[in-house]
Parts: C-alpha cells; structure tokens; sequence
C-alpha cells in the first residue's frame, strides 16, 4: 500500500507542478530581467524537488524508479494537456 501512496503521491506532484510552472514562466516573461528568471526557477526547482524529496524522508520511502517515472509523467500528462498545438489554426 505504500508503494501506491508513493506512486499517486509523485503523479500529483507533476500534475501540481505544470501549472506552478506556467505561473513562474509567466511571471518571468513579465519582469523580462535575465536574474528574476534564474531565480524564479530556481524557487521552482526547490519547490517540486523539496516537496519530493521531504516526502521520501518523512515516509520513509525507499526510492524507487516508478517514484520518478509518475512525477514526470504527470507533469507530461497536464503538459500534453495545456500545451498549444501547432497544428490547430486560430479561428477568424
């Protein structure tokens, strides 16, 4: 059971991360300043990555590959899913 408590943890995780990094990414195009986007994603990278990492300490949990292979494919998921397609053309 706590195999799948880590599993669904980690694909929460990267879906939780998409849209905090649409936000950074946002906020960054917005400042146009090369030190606010360096900080920013560093913010974001200790942001998912402590969120991941204090999970496995206080749980416990034995690393394992399917730990990182649900993180990145719910960032992949919510990434297919709010990513733009160039093949749609824009409505006249």
């Amino acid at each position: 059971m706590t195999e799948l408590y880590s599993f669904l943890f980690c694909l929460g995780l990267g879906i939780i991360a998409r849209p905090i990094f649409i936000g950074v990414s946002a906020l960054a195009r917005r400042t146009n300043l090369i030190p606010v986007t360096i900080v920013l994603d560093f913010v974001f990278a200790c942001t998912v990555g402590g969120a991941f990492i204090a999970y496995v300490i206080l749980t416990g949990a034995v690393l394992a590959p399917y730990m990182f292979a649900a993180l990145l494919s719910g960032y992949l998921i919510t990434y297919r899913l709010t990513s733009k397609s160039p093949n749609k053309k824009p409505r006249k």
